[in-house]
This record gives C-alpha cells, structure tokens and sequence, in this order.
C-alpha cells in the first residue's frame, strides 16, 4: 500500500511540474505572438520552418538513442528574424511533427512549450552575459558573435537536459546513472555539431557580406536535412532487419519450448523483445481462463482474475496508452509502475485460445511497428498454444487407452490365472485326505502358474518404467550400475572409458547397457569372480564394449545348449538383439580362465557427420 501511494504521489508532482513546464512555456509563445513583427522574408522563414519539422521527424540514430539537429536552424532564423519569430516557427514545427507521428496530446503540448521556453530563456542569459561581461572587453564584432552562440548552445542545452532531468526523476519509472549518461553524449554529439555547423555559416557570411536568401538555405542546408533523411531510413532499415531476426529467433525458441513441454522456455525468449517490461499469457481450457506464464513488473502472489471472461469481449488488438488498474480485464497482474498495456486475442480458426498482454512502464510506448510485431507473434503463439492443446488431449487419450490395455491384460492374463489357481486349490481342500497325492499335484500345478503370473507382472513393470540410457544416459546409467553392483556384492570393478564419446541411438545404447547388465548379473551369480574390467570405445568406425572377469569360466558348448532347452534373457537374448544391429557378440571362456564378452556395435563417425550435414542443409 505505501508502495502504491508513492507512486501516486510521485506521478502527481510530475503532472504538476509538466503543466507548470507548459504554462510557462505558454506564456512565452503568447508574448512571442505579440511581440513578433511581420517579416519580408516569409518564403526563407518557410524553408527554415519545414528543415526543422524534417530534422525533428528524422532524428540521427546513435546505437539506440537519438539526435536531432534542429538548433543548428535555429542559429540563422534568429539572425534573421528574431528571437520571437524563430519562437513560433519552432512551436509550429514542433507541433505538426508530433501530430504526424500521432503523439499524445499532453506530450506534444509539454514538448513544444519546454522548446519554447528554452530558447526564451537561452537567448536572454546569453545576452545579458553578453552585456555584462563581453561588451567591456571591446571584443571584434566577429569575435563577440561567435562568444554569444556558444554562450546560447550552452544555456540552451542546459535548459532542456535539466528539465528532461528532473521530469524522469519525479516519474515513477526508473531513471537509471546509464541512461543520463548516455542521454548527455547524445546531447554533447548534438550540440558540438551544430555549434560547428553554425561557426561556419557564420564566418562565410560575414567574410562575404551576403545576404540570406532561398538560394543560400537551400545551399546550406539542404545537405544537411539529407543527411537526417538518409540517416533515419537506414537507421530505419536496420531497426527492421533487427526487428525480424528478432521476431524469427523467439517464434523459433519458443517452438521448440512448447513442443518439449517447456512453456518457461518463452521467458529466456521475451526477455528483452521490443523493450517489454511485463507481460502474462492467459490461456482458455474447456471454458476456464488459466494464468499460464508471467514475468517482468508483474505481482507475484496473483494467479487469476474474476474478470477474465470479459477477454470473449476483446476481439482485435487493444492498447491502453495510459493505464490505471482496472482500465482492462486481468490487469491486476501488473504492477502499477506500467503504464501501456498492449491485448493481443491468440486466435484459431476464429477461436479464441488465449491472451497476451505486454506492457511497459513509459506511456504510449507501443509504436505501430511494435503493435505489428506482436500481432505476428501473437498468431505463431496462438497456433503454439492451439497445438499444445490438442497434444495434451491426445497424451489423455493415450495414457486413458495405454490404462484400458493393462486393465484388459490383467483381468484376461492374470486374473483369470489366479481365479483358476484359487478354484483348484478351494476344490483340493475339499477332497479327502486320502487323496494326499492329488493335493500335491494340485498346489505344485497352482505354484508354477503363480510363478509364471509373477514374471508377467515383473516384465508389465519392467516396460512401464523408462529406460535407464532414457532417463539418465549412457554414462550414467553405466556408472549407477557399476557403483549397484560394487555396494551389493563384494567385487572390484575397474571402468574405462577411450575415444571421443557420441551421441548414440536409443536401440544401440540400449543393446550396450543390456549387454552389460546381463554379464554383470551372470558374474555375480556364477563366475565366483572378484575383479572385472569394463572397456566402453568409441572408435570412429565403431562402438566397442568389453566385459572382462578371473572368475571360474564355463564352457560355451553346454551353456548354449541349456539356453535353447531353458529360454531365458541370458547369451541367447544378448546374441539376438546384437544381431538385429549388425553388431557381433563375442564370449570367451573356458572352465578356470575367466570370461570375456566383447560386443562390437557399427558407428560409423564420418557416416553420421555427412548425415547430418546433409539433414541441415536440406
């Protein structure tokens, strides 16, 4: 609430200091009017007049700021015809130019007026400096003139930087040491320029002794009002190219954040576009608006709004130029130190999907160019949302069906077997104890079909869990197995890893870790071993992983012949899914020599590389 009130505050000590900037100002261009005389030169007063609203409309652009060179006019109009005059020309100027770009009326009044002002005030300290110390000294004429435009640039700039100054430290907005610093080179730039540009004038027309006319503007001046033009619509072109890159990068990110699930990928993507302060994206699920992101100047602890159905009533683009809270629905969200706020509808097919809202903490600071760039992110961003939408309906669908299927498995597998299992146990406790051979064979045939119920259960979980090399990696999932084994069983365990590790596929980083576990797995049951040796190669034509243990050995002949007798996950399993990779699997062993398995996975490096190269530039 105190945070609330001073801002209040603050906004109304610069309302007041803007209307005093512009009563006064006022003042000074009424006496002006009054005070001015008619002028035989009206066509030069003309051409002034319209070079300074081209170089107001078409400042200089410096990294992000700009200059403009108006004052370098400014000299000459009031050599010519008076400080007076030049006054109104300016205020003319100043207000057909703003009313071009469509500025906010007070802005115009408060812009207009404060030039008014400065000049006023510039033109009269000069000249009493001038009276008070200057003319003493007998100076040359020349000299004195020269000492008067510098002393004018001086006040001038002065006048309007400490104005400028003071109207960001009342407003609420932060005014940071950055921003001064970089606003007084602007300032500097500008003024060291058309002092310069001024001298010159001034020496050519007084060691000529001509006279202005429409010939001797347009000579001087016209090169530099070009220069302005050519300046601003490069600058512009820029601004442009910046703009669409810009747009292309976040619509691109924020693809990829969406389809991954990731929505707060679009914070890291935003940050930063157009100069958005604060923004939140409302989206609409079975009737219900639902806050899904926020970031910027916005209130932490609010999630919803009970106004929200009123966005059904925005259906184009909405800017408020000067924003209150309550002015819009949702805008509680924001914090109060916004002051425009931009709605953007995200619709589909005519469907409204969601909201974007953006806003930033200066008035009327959304231009047309930035309204038209949110529009175009706003249609990528409904199409997103729209998209995300039906990817969760289906993902329902899936997991509602993938639930059916293991309902239907267990009441047809496993139900039916523990029904049965049941039945014939219920029908062998109701047979005589004579018949005690019956019982056994009854409970034996009981236990195997329960054995047999408990291995389907096992491999159900075991395919719904993720795989380990999914989840966790190839190097980790190794290294979670190896540090298993190691604290379960007594047994030392050496890990190499050689070459460039890669990237694999699923399917061959899967044949790798099974491999593995499985050789594992049948040291510690049978091979009485106590040191193992693991050997994981990436070469550039293949993939090598060598398990290698001192236990007991066996031999191959009989264990493959059991396997086939007994199928079961061991050597036979392992053989099958090297072979559907074109990998070979190789065992040796013989009883009391150990065992060494070396799996051998074709990768080829350069096969990838040119693959992939040609993926990219397809």
């Amino acid at each position: 609430m105190e945070k609330i009130d001073s801002i209040s505050m603050r906004e109304h000590f610069a309302s007041f200091y803007i209307y005093s900037i512009s009563f006064l100002g006022l003042i000074a261009v009424i006496t002006s009017i009054f005070m001015s005389e008619k002028t035989s030169e009206p066509i030069i007063l003309f051409l002034l007049a319209v070079f300074i609203g081209i170089i107001e409309y078409f400042p200089i652009r410096i990294g992000r700021g700009g200059i403009t060179l108006s004052l370098t006019l400014i000299y000459p109009m009031n050599w010519e015809f008076g400080i007076h005059i030049t006054v109104i020309a300016c205020v003319c100027a100043m207000v057909f130019t703003h009313t071009l770009r469509r500025l906010p009326m007070q802005r115009t009044l408060f812009n207009s007026t404060q030039l008014a002002l400065s000049i006023t005030l510039a033109e009269w300290l000069s000249n009493q400096c001038i009276s008070f110390f200057i003319t003493e000294m007998n100076l040359h004429v020349l000299y004195e003139d020269l000492i008067s435009l510098l002393l004018f640039t001086v006040f001038f700039c002065s006048i309007n930087t400490l104005s400028y100054d003071l109207l960001m430290v009342l407003l609420p907005q932060p005014y940071t040491r950055e921003q001064w610093h970089k606003k007084n080179i602007l300032v500097f730039l500008s003024a060291s320029f058309c002092l310069f540009y001024a001298y010159l004038i001034y020496i050519l027309d007084h060691r000529y002794h001509g006279e202005m006319d429409g010939i001797t503007v347009l000579f001087f001046f016209f090169p530099l009002v070009a220069i302005c033009i050519i300046s601003s619509f490069s600058r512009q072109i820029r601004i442009e190219k910046e703009r669409l890159y810009n747009l292309f990068s976040i619509t691109t990110e924020l693809s990829h954040g969406l389809s991954a699930g990731n929505l707060h990928q679009m914070k890291q993507s935003l940050k930063g576009f157009l100069g958005i302060q604060a923004y939140a994206l409302w989206a609409k699920d079975e009737g219900n608006w639902q806050l899904l992101l926020k970031d910027g100047k916005v209130h932490s602890n609010i999630s919803s709004s009970p106004d929200l159905q009123n966005f059904e009533e925005i259906a184009q683009t909405f800017v408020v130029t000067d924003w209150k809270k309550g002015m819009a629905p949702g805008d509680e969200v924001f914090e109060d130190v916004i002051r425009s706020l931009v709605y953007l509808p995200l619709k589909v097919n005519h469907e409204l999907v969601g909201m974007f809202v953006a806003g930033k903490s200066r008035g009327a600071s959304f231009i047309t160019e930035d309204i038209q760039s949110l529009a175009t992110f706003a249609n990528h961003l409904g199409s997103l949302l729209k998209t995300r939408s039906l990817v969760s309906e289906q993902e329902k669908r899936i997991i509602l069906e993938e639930r059916n299927r293991l309902a239907r498995e267990i009441h047809d597998g496993i139900a039916q077997v523990l029904a049965g299992v049941i039945f014939h146990l219920e029908s062998a406790q109701k047979q005589s104890k004579d018949q005690s051979g019956n019982m056994e064979q009854v409970v034996d045939k009981s236990i195997k079909k329960l054995r047999k119920s408990l291995g389907e259960v096992r491999y159900s979980i075991y395919a719904l869990k993720p795989y380990p090399t999914q989840r966790l990696g190839l190097k980790q999932a190794i290294d979670n197995k190896i540090q298993s084994i190691k604290q379960e069983y007594d047994l030392a365990i050496k890990y190499h890893e050689r070459g460039r590790s890669r990237t694999l596929s699923f399917s061959k980083e899967r044949v790798i870790f099974d491999t593995l576990q499985e050789s594992l797995q049948n040291i510690v049951k049978h091979a009485k071993a106590d040191k193992v040796d693991i050997l994981l190669s990436y070469q550039r034509e293949h993939v090598l992983l060598k398990v290698k243990d001192n236990g007991i050995g066996f031999s191959l002949f009989e264990s493959m012949i059991k396997t086939k007798h007994e199928p079961h996950y061991g050597i036979l399993h392992m053989n099958e899914q090297a072979e559907q990779l074109g990998a070979t699997l190789q065992i040796d062993s013989s009883p009391g020599k150990g065992t060494e398995i070396t799996l051998l996975i074709p990768d080829s490096e350069k096969r990838e590389e040119y693959h992939d190269s040609n993926i990219i530039s397809g």
